[in-house]
């Protein structure tokens, strides 16, 4: 019941990624990628099956989007750097029980690695899109803003549909 519960959200995620979130672009700088919160929220598993479902997720999103790659990359980051990240920002990592949430690993870590695998995710996507260091302020200028967006309805999720 549990995997089934985990495949739903990512498909809901991935729909509404593609169906609503890919067509919002604000000022040309703004393109909240809001399947990070599937990556983000993942309950603790074997690393191994984190990897894979993050691998499987960011090759959905390139196989939808056309993209080479792009996606791939960013999440196989996010899932290897995630289990690594909690260990040393929640004392109690292996003690968590369901969706990471500020719940299960209180309010100031759940910010910090929702906000650092977010930046990470977010920098990785827009430089391997812009392939140049050249424009490198345009990279960091839609990693600032987009992660701020996305950042901001990871916490509306956390925070408010999951209030004890």
């Amino acid at each position: 019941m549990k995997w089934v519960r985990i495949i739903a959200a990512a498909l809901l995620l991935l729909f509404l990624q593609t169906t609503v979130f890919n067509n919002l672009h604000v000022f040309g700088v703004c393109h909240p990628f809001v399947y990070v919160l599937f990556l983000v929220c993942l309950p603790v598993m074997p690393r191994w099956a984190e990897q894979l479902i993050g691998f499987a997720m960011g090759i959905m999103m390139d196989c939808i989007c056309s993209s080479p790659g792009i996606h791939t990359a960013a999440c196989a980051l996010v899932s290897w750097l995630k289990p690594m990240l909690l260990a040393r920002m929640v004392q109690e990592s292996e003690r968590i029980v369901g969706p990471i949430i500020p719940q299960s690993t209180g309010i100031q870590p759940f910010i910090r690695l929702t906000v650092l695998l977010t930046m990470l995710h977010h920098l990785l996507v827009f430089s391997l899109d812009a392939w140049s260091w050249s424009l490198w302020y345009w990279v960091l200028i839609e990693t600032v803003v987009s992660s701020a967006v996305t950042i901001g309805m990871i916490f509306v999720y956390g925070f408010l549909l999951h209030r004890s």
